[in-house]
């Protein structure tokens, strides 16, 4: 399921977008449609996303979506064989189920976890002036908050 964790980390930051700004329908229509391989490379849920007149959806903070990368997003999810498919709408489930507050990419990552073999995604905290990250990090590792006067950034 090597693809299944690519695929995902490539997805995520672009569910979390279709979240927060088309809301959770949109997404739980291409959960239903990602279970029943109704996700084809050119009649995916990406390319349907520009599909309401826009080119393009993002930017400033978030990741920008335009005809190319949707494409290519949908081309990956095609390449999905079935238990990968079942995986991951799983996951899109269990992240809509879960608060809103967790709906962003991270938050549908670790909904991913448990479905990619060999896969960890963790969240630890340190406190203090030192800490580190031990092993292959694939991510980003955010060092700060808390309340301390010490912590790093």
């Amino acid at each position: 399921m090597s693809d299944l964790a690519t695929v995902s980390a490539e997805i995520a930051p672009y569910l979390a977008m279709a979240a927060s700004s088309l809301g959770t329908s949109v997404l739980t229509a291409a959960q239903q449609r990602i279970t029943e391989r109704t996700v084809d490379a050119g009649e995916g849920f990406f390319r349907r996303l520009l599909g309401h007149g826009a080119d393009r959806i993002g930017g400033g903070t978030e990741p920008v979506l335009d005809a190319d990368r949707a494409t290519a997003l949908d081309g990956s999810l095609a390449r999905l064989d079935g238990t990968e498919r079942q995986a991951l709408a799983e996951a899109v489930a269990a992240w809509l189920a879960g608060p809103v507050t967790a709906r962003d990419a991270a938050g549908f990552l670790s909904h991913m976890a448990p479905h990619l073999s060999g896969t960890t995604i963790n969240s630890p905290t340190a406190y203090g002036d030192h800490s580190a990250a031990i092993g292959v990090v694939n991510g980003t590792v955010h060092l700060g908050g808390g309340s301390g006067t010490g912590a790093a950034s």
